[in-house]
């Protein structure tokens, strides 16, 4: 029992001390606890940089998220200016078998109301891709990772190339942007706020466990097979637990909270061994550290260092896109000589497709917001767990400005960093 509750204990000294390291490596960053940002400021086409946090320089590469998603409208854009395809045709025709349904509806999409959002897909992608369509075609603006799913397929079999290839022969070779890529790349190291870490981390093997071990206490209960015992069951539920949430955290979420689940996990492991002989603290065992687990977590308000993807996703264009301050400084560049050139199809990106509300509004693959003073920006934010980051371009003022981070906190800090800058006050959020 002594040794049950001492590595209770360690279990929760050794959170709190994680927790607490990030907190004093926070205090020496900002407010927003950022352990590592690049801040690149532009004004007048003069270029300035600011590393914060150890080894960060121009080239640190981070995650960007839904910022791929301005790349893969300038590659769809430049295969309309080759004539490959066309903003008003149907996708339909260019969509792999896994993506088809029969929703008659899916036959009407457009490539234009796929770049603005407004095909009528779901948000969600995290657990295989929901192709169910939440609005007619060209309804409503519906903020959509999906819709860009179809995206990447339609640039795929209409080019003839993959993701990754096609954004090289249309954005980054073109740009200069040697270091960008939608495909696996070694980052930064990210941090996640310990809250978010825990829950990722345990969030199915908790439901796991409690659905596993009713079932075979049920099943236990009803054959009364002679080989039955609880202990055998909970145990196995916990194992079998264990398995299903390792490969969930692997193949399917977020696999850089898994070092963090095996800890757990072999700390709970042990205290079962160690309480095997005493049913009562054998059968507490699992619950209370899960409890403690979970108290330490969400009581302390700091981030930690966690690794990086186990297993590399597919290239995808809603989020895994990943590159550097200066690769964004090329391609913010890039932007900006599109708005100001009437002859580039890129420059359509900067027209309002559909208004979302008084203030903003969505062009082919990128966020406008005007404010009550008619100042407009152009912008598109990425969110992965461990990395926020921004971009907000300004052409009027001939300005725009890059904010990337390894933190859960970053996007905050990158609104209030770009309304500095700007000097104004932008929202550069909407729902999702």
């Amino acid at each position: 029992m002594r040794n049950a509750l001492r590595l209770i204990i360690v279990m929760a000294v050794v959170l709190m001390a994680i927790g607490f390291c990030g907190c004093s490596s926070q205090e020496e960053g900002n407010k927003y606890g950022i352990h590592n940002y690049t801040i690149v400021y532009c004004s007048d086409g003069k270029v300035e940089y600011q590393n914060y946090g150890p080894g960060t320089t121009e080239q640190t590469v981070y995650e960007l998220a839904s910022n791929g998603k301005t790349v893969a409208a300038v590659v769809a854009l430049r295969m309309v200016d080759e004539g490959l395809l066309s903003l008003d045709e149907q996708i339909y025709p260019y969509l792999d078998a896994g993506l088809l349904t029969d929703d008659p509806r899916l036959m009407e999409i457009t490539l234009e109301e796929l770049l603005c959002h407004t095909a009528g897909f779901s948000p969600s992608y995290e657990l295989g891709v929901d192709k169910k369509l939440y609005s007619n075609p060209g309804e409503k603006f519906r903020y959509s990772g999906v819709g860009y799913i179809y995206l990447q397929s339609v640039i795929e079999n209409a080019s003839g190339m993959t993701l990754d290839q096609a954004a090289s022969k249309y954005v980054f070779d073109p740009m200069g942007m040697e270091h960008s890529t939608f495909e696996s790349a070694d980052t930064i190291t990210p941090y996640m706020n310990l809250s978010n870490a825990v829950l990722y981390s345990m969030l199915v093997f908790v439901l796991s466990f409690i659905v596993l071990l009713v079932i075979v206490s049920i099943i236990g209960k009803v054959t009364k097979h002679k080989l039955y015992s609880f202990k055998a069951g909970y145990a196995g539920s916990y194992i079998a637990a264990g398995v299903i949430n390792a490969v969930f955290l692997l193949f399917f979420f977020v696999s850089k909270v898994f070092v963090l689940f095996l800890i757990i996990f072999a700390v709970m492991g042990s205290v079962l061994l160690l309480t095997i002989k005493k049913t009562k603290l054998f059968v507490a065992s699992v619950p209370v550290i899960i409890v403690v687990t979970f108290i330490v977590g969400f009581t302390l308000p700091v981030s930690i260092p966690v690794n990086r993807d186990v297993i590399a996703k597919e290239a995808n264009c809603a989020y895994t896109f990943r590159s550097t301050p200066e690769d964004m400084t090329l391609f913010c560049n890039g932007l900006m000589e599109s708005y100001d050139n009437p002859n580039d199809t890129c420059r359509q990106m900067f027209a309002p497709a559909v208004n979302i509300d008084a203030n903003n509004m969505w062009g082919l693959g990128i966020a406008i917001e005007s404010d009550a003073e008619g100042a407009t920006t152009y912008w598109h934010s990425g969110i992965n767990p461990g990395f926020q980051s921004l971009y907000v371009l300004c052409p009027e003022e001939n300005k725009y400005v890059v904010v990337l981070t390894n933190s859960d906190n970053g996007l905050d800090f990158a609104i209030e960093t770009a309304s500095a800058f700007l000097g104004f006050e932008g929202t550069w959020q909407i729902k999702r």
